[in-house]
């Protein structure tokens, strides 16, 4: 294996689950995947985002069980023998800035453990709906329109339906383009957990001045978009740069609808 192969594997080493994943594929591997969830203790997306990660060393044979492919044998054999011990290194502080930015730790706790999860996703909920609320604010998917119209108990459960939408969207989304199903319960508290900076933006609104929560407004729509790409990556158990489109089309849809309706001027 040349050097530029080993440090083209070095993302996939670098997590404990991928590594275990490996090991288990080639010491007990053809495994279907029911037995590999149950050995791993994880979520469907989360193993499929793995899985994904890892797609140019797993394979699938005609039974549909994942085994390790020449290719992944190699890298497997190269990690024992200790030809890897050099490369496999903590992560940069570039990474750790964008886990952090994305909320990866968070993401991928809530999504792998929903006992923790699920709480969490509707503590996240009920928090945002309960600021709209007091602060009179109507959300309209990842943007939020004043009003002084619409009564208090009308906007909370405005709140809770644009997430319902967000979701409807996300799940026919990944359904076109990505072609994955299941994992609805991760795709709904990833995307929960995504909506955070949106949840609390009506809080904000209610104690800086008028002129700053439009500028945060922005930075923060900006940021819940790319939550939602990383919430379909953990979910729907795709990479990263798979879920970005989605993320773009949900950023055309709320500028559309906004423009449609008038109401891009907050």
């Amino acid at each position: 294996m040349s050097s530029d192969e080993l440090t083209r594997w070095l993302f996939v080493l670098k997590n404990p689950v991928r590594l275990r994943m490996l090991k288990l594929l080639a010491e007990r591997g053809p495994l279907p995947f029911k037995e590999l969830r149950r050995e791993l203790g994880l979520g469907v997306g989360t193993i499929y985002y793995h899985l994904s990660i890892m797609s140019d060393l797993v394979a699938q044979d005609a039974r549909k069980r994942y085994y390790l492919n020449e290719r992944g044998q190699r890298l497997y054999r190269a990690l024992t023998d200790g030809t890897l011990s050099a490369l496999v290194a903590k992560p940069s502080v570039a990474e750790k800035a964008l886990k952090a930015v994305l909320l990866t730790p968070l993401m991928r706790f809530a999504c792998e453990k929903p006992a923790y999860g699920l709480p969490l996703a509707i503590g996240i909920a009920l928090l945002g709906a309960y600021g709209c609320s007091r602060a009179r604010l109507m959300p309209v998917l990842f943007f939020y329109v004043r009003t002084s119209a619409a009564c208090q108990l009308a906007l909370f459960s405005h709140y809770l339906g644009q997430l319902l939408l967000l979701f409807l969207i996300c799940e026919g989304l990944c359904l076109a383009i990505l072609r994955r199903r299941g994992a609805e319960l991760e795709l709904a508290i990833g995307l929960s957990v995504a909506s955070l900076p949106m949840a609390v933006f009506p809080y904000i609104y209610m104690v800086v001045p008028y002129e700053i929560a439009v500028k945060l407004l922005t930075l923060l729509h900006l940021w819940s978009i790319l939550l939602v790409c990383s919430a379909v990556s953990l979910g729907k158990g795709v990479r990263l740069d798979r879920a970005l489109p989605i993320g773009l089309i949900l950023l055309f849809l709320d500028v559309l609808l906004l423009s449609f309706l008038g109401l891009l001027a907050f």
